[in-house]
């Protein structure tokens, strides 16, 4: 059988990948795969929409007319030891079996891994059986965490407002993957419309922000199955509205939020292929594969900022979903 790679998230320079084998899969029949695929994927999706709803501020203070900021931003996210299995229960997949006779097992996710040659049986006891080894994820190479990161600019508009823009220039990375991002924020301070918030020593503000990451893998040239037009898709988009306080010193200062964040994940196994082996040899599947992933949830988030003359830096820690910590550095005024 012949491994190959299956994108299941995008950040910046790399591919977060998880080695399994399509053929494998799709021997299990369409529908067990389809169904296999969107438990074993679904920590991922989480983990991706979570990881881009981060890095967004690092004040509550907006910037003066056309006064700008540009930076690079990168956030790292932590694997859930909960979200690096999930619980495969047989009786929801058709003619497939453990070969111990238990009906349900936890079972590496694409974040997690297996013990030596984890399997399923399909079609146990009868002509056409045939014995599936189960994917390993990325918790195989004893990775903790997901790395991400951007390009990420503001500049001021008018009435305390500034708009932020964020992106990540269509690149190649492992392999014929590729990926791009893109994303949009505003940002409104209040502290200059109410007079009592003047008097105290923050600012208090609220942002809207909207990020998209797509990314494509062409697949004709690795998968060694038969077939035509193979390749995987990728849309994930992430929306985050939170509160901002900060406070007002002239060097080092400290900032928080309190927000809700929610997106959705959309990954897909386009072309066709013809399974080479067990009950379903010789069938030609299209587009076998689709999984959605949606998330959402309340973010909390304490960081601290230092600020020398143009040069910025900053570091914040956000509990969530999956745990992140983000850092930048920028210039501007």
């Amino acid at each position: 059988m012949k491994k190959i790679t299956i994108l299941i998230a995008f950040f910046l320079s790399q591919v977060i990948t998880s080695q399994t084998d399509i053929d494998q899969i799709l021997e299990l029949g369409v529908e067990n795969a389809q169904r296999f695929s969107q438990d074993y994927f679904e920590p991922a999706g989480e983990a991706l929409i979570n990881n881009m709803s981060n890095g967004w501020y690092t004040t509550a203070k907006t910037k003066k007319l056309w006064h700008f900021e540009v930076g690079i931003v990168g956030n790292l996210s932590f694997v859930r030891d909960d979200k690096q299995s999930f619980l495969l229960r047989t009786a929801e997949y058709t003619n497939l079996s453990f070969r111990d006779g238990t009906f349900s097992q936890f079972v590496g996710s694409s974040l997690g891994s297996n013990p030596e040659n984890l399997s399923v049986v399909i079609n146990e006891g009868q002509a056409s059986e045939l014995e599936v080894v189960l994917p390993d994820g990325i918790g195989d190479s004893d990775i903790g965490s997901l790395p991400g990161g951007f390009i990420q600019g503001s500049i001021g508009l008018i009435k305390s407002t500034e708009i932020k823009l964020r992106f990540l220039p269509k690149i190649k990375t492992v392999g014929d993957a590729e990926i791009q991002l893109y994303g949009v924020a505003f940002q409104h301070e209040f502290t200059d419309w109410i007079f009592p918030l003047k008097r105290l020593p923050m600012r208090i503000s609220a942002l809207l922000g909207y990020t998209n990451v797509k990314g494509f893998y062409d697949l004709n040239t690795t998968t060694g199955v038969p077939g035509a037009d193979q390749e995987v898709r990728l849309n994930s988009n992430s929306w985050l509205l939170t509160s901002i306080v900060s406070t007002k010193f002239p060097v080092y200062n400290f900032y928080g939020g309190l927000g809700y964040y929610f997106g959705s994940n959309d990954a897909d196994l386009l072309g066709t292929y013809q399974i080479q082996n067990g009950p379903f040899a010789s069938e030609v599947v299209t587009d076998p594969i689709s999984v959605r992933t949606k998330t959402n949830g309340i973010k909390a988030t304490i960081g601290a900022r230092a600020q020398f003359g143009i040069f910025k830096a900053n570091m914040d820690y956000t509990l969530q979903n999956f745990g992140n910590l983000s850092l930048g550095l920028a210039f501007g005024w």
